[in-house]
């Protein structure tokens, strides 16, 4: 039995978003880098629990895990810093908010972990200093596949 579905979970979100986004856009998993370049999402996922409260621990998970869509508060010459936010947000956006995304973070993903649901739930925006910050929400169910 494997014990890292959230890592397995984040590396695949991660490499799927690498596949969907552009430009000067950098992907990282939680806790990769000290200092992240900007623009850039970080993917975590940060609370799991079993499916239901009838669902033993070992079984599949609901893994919830947020998507930072950062971009620094500076403009260039030929674009404002909200017109860049609005498109980097919009590049991961796009990518989440699929009826597909369960068959492509399955196939994007490792054949350590199966996803049977995965839906974006939520979006909020703020500030941190000078960062333009949105957490998206994506929720999945996963489970490891056996024998791995």
């Amino acid at each position: 039995m494997r014990w890292d579905l959230e890592e397995l979970t984040e590396d695949t979100l991660a490499a799927y978003l690498r596949t969907q986004v552009s430009g000067d856009m950098r992907v990282y998993v939680a806790w990769e880098v000290n200092e992240p370049e900007f623009p850039c999402a970080m993917v975590h996922a940060g609370q799991s629990g079993p499916i239901s409260e009838e669902a033993a621990w070992h079984d599949a998970r609901l893994i919830t895990v947020e998507v930072a869509v950062m971009v620094e508060a500076a403009t260039t010459n030929l674009k404002t810093a909200r017109e860049r936010n609005a498109e980097a947000r919009s590049q991961v956006i796009n990518a989440l908010a699929t009826s597909t995304l369960e068959s492509e973070l399955q196939n994007a993903g490792t054949e350590d972990i199966a996803f049977s649901m995965a839906q974006m739930t939520n979006l909020t925006r703020t500030t941190e200093n000078r960062v333009f910050v949105t957490t998206i929400t994506v929720e999945v169910v996963a489970e490891p596949v056996t024998g791995s």
